[in-house]
């Protein structure tokens, strides 16, 4: 479990780490029921994703600053990031 909390913190932390992401005090959430719906603080979005989890299939933070590109069997990868956060469901 401190293995997780770990993994989010550090998701929080990059997310929050680029200016455009937070604004207004707060990042967008990426828990199963908000789905990068609702615009969180960041000590709530932990507590959600505690509790909730990732959203199904968010291995990209697609709502986070992430490039995409295409490889030859058009499967989509991440360009860039800086964590293995990206991988937490």
């Amino acid at each position: 479990m401190m293995d997780y909390c770990n993994r989010i913190q550090g998701f929080i932390n990059f997310a929050t780490s680029i200016p455009r992401n937070f604004t207004g005090g707060g990042i967008w959430c990426p828990c199963r029921k908000c789905q990068n719906k609702k615009y969180l603080h960041p000590d709530v979005l932990m507590m959600h994703l505690l509790h909730k989890g990732f959203m199904k299939d968010y291995l990209c933070w697609y709502a986070h600053i992430e490039i995409f590109v295409r490889n030859d069997s058009m499967a989509e990868r991440v360009i860039g990031s800086t964590s293995s956060v990206s991988n937490v469901q």
